[in-house]
Formats: C-alpha cells, sequence, structure tokens
C-alpha cells in the first residue's frame, strides 16, 4: 500500500499496523475538531506506535496526544500544533492548508507570535526527526563539533560528496544540513555564527574514512571532539597521522 511515510519506514526498518485504537481517536479528534484531517497526518497517527516514535525520536520532545489536539490561528493561517520542546523553548505546528501533505512551521521562543516554516511537508518531518536519530544522533560512533558558521562552498562540496537528505529551517539552527553515506550520516545545524556538526556511524571502518573527507571544510578537522568510545578511538589515529 502505497504511504505517505514509506522513507519513515524503511529507516525504521518495518512498517507499524494501523491501529483500530489509534484510528478511532483520530476520527473522534475530526469530530470534535469540525473537520478532516491531512491525509499524511491521518495516516501516521493511524499508525500504533506514532506518538511513542515521535517521542523517541527526540530530546525528549513530547508529542501532543491526537485527543488534544486543537486548532489555533495565526495571521492568516490555521495552525495544529503537534509538538512542544522538553523546555517549553519551541512549539511545532501543522498548517492546515488544505494539502494532504501540509508543512510544518516552529514556533521559536514567542510565545505564538512568530512562526516559521520549518519543513514543506508533515512527512518530511517525521521523516527527518527519525532520520536524525537512526542515522546519525543514535549511532556508536559518533563525534562532534562546534564550529564557525558553515560557508556555501562547504554545503557544495558535501552536496557532491555525499546524498543530500531533506533540509529543515528554524529549530535548533536555521537551516539542518543532512548528508548520508552507505553507513553514516552528517547532520549540521546552522546558525549565523555557528555550526554544530555531528557525524555518525555504525562503526570504525566507515567513521574514520567520511571524518578525513570532510576534515578540511571549514577546518572542521580542528574541532571535532569524541562523544563514543568509537569516535575517540577514531579522532586518535587521525590525529596521529596529522
Amino acid at each position: 500500500m502505497a504511504s505517505f511515510h514509506s522513507r519513515t519506514f524503511r529507516l525504521l526498518g518495518a512498517q507499524p499496523p494501523i491501529s483500530d485504537a489509534a484510528f478511532s481517536e483520530v476520527e473522534r479528534a475530526e469530530q470534535r475538531l469540525g473537520r478532516r484531517l491531512p491525509g499524511s497526518v491521518r495516516e501516521w497517527y493511524a499508525f500504533g506506535g506514532a506518538l511513542r516514535i515521535l517521542a523517541e525520536h527526540s530530546n525528549n520532545d513530547p508529542p501532543i496526544p491526537v485527543d488534544k489536539f486543537a486548532i489555533s490561528e495565526w495571521k492568516s493561517l490555521q495552525l495544529l500544533p503537534v509538538r512542544v520542546e522538553s523546555q517549553g523553548v519551541c512549539m511545532w505546528s501543522i498548517v492546515l492548508d488544505g494539502s494532504d501533505d501540509p508543512p510544518v512551521y516552529v514556533d521559536v521562543d514567542s510565545n505564538g507570535t512568530d512562526w516559521q516554516l520549518l519543513s514543506p511537508t508533515f512527512s518530511a518531518y517525521v521523516y527527518a526527526c527519525v532520520w536524525d536519530y537512526q542515522v546519525v544522533l543514535g549511532q556508536p560512533a559518533l563525534v562532534q563539533a562546534q564550529n564557525k558558521s558553515v560557508t556555501e562552498g562547504t554545503i557544495e562540496s558535501l552536496c557532491s560528496t555525499f546524498n543530500e537528505e531533506p533540509r529543515t529551517f528554524g529549530w535548533p539552527g536555521s537551516t539542518q544540513y543532512r548528508f548520508a553515506g552507505k553507513a553514516h550520516g552528517i547532520l549540521i545545524w546552522s546558525n549565523k555564527n555557528q555550526a554544530d556538526w555531528f557525524i555518525g556511524a555504525t562503526d570504525e571502518w566507515p567513521l574514520e574514512p567520511v571524518l578525513s573527507a570532510i576534515w578540511t571544510l571549514d577546518d572542521v578537522g580542528t574541532s571535532f571532539y569524541d562523544c563514543s568510545k568509537i569516535g575517540k578511538r577514531v579522532l586518535a589515529r587521525i590525529w596521529a597521522k596529522a
């Protein structure tokens, strides 16, 4: 069966079954809200474990249960909040624009007065959430860097070397860049004055070559530090060769 979330399920390694209880919850929410939810949203929340998947692939940022869905308005947009940040710094909302796979906006510490585009579609938003943790942040071989703002030349180089995954915007950087290889991923939170780099891999053998390949980009290699035992060993070998 075709699914808005096929890419996400491939990352997870399985598609959860449609849950009768979850589907009934969606229908009750639609009756209460007086409108049908967009196709990709309706599909996602009808799967068993949808809320758990979102919660697990986050920095402890709780998703809003379907029975708590409530529509709000901002300027000319109708917003459906679906998640809040663990410290209350930001909130994520679906924009009910009539499309089957609507955009997601984020409000960053403005108490609902300044929303900005985070993802062009809800399915891409869910995919990005899962990708970050499945491919990078949840991997056993992980290194990190806080570096100067990423340059256009570096992004061009990464695009030519790796497969680019969806970009998102607004939080936690102004732009999030994602790049994938066979057994590794690169996640960059880019802001005006700083870029946070995260390189995740399944083991030492894919981590070392990807670090070597990107080492000189924006001189990021000088800023890498380990946040895993595997990362510590790999960085030590690279520094020893320098």
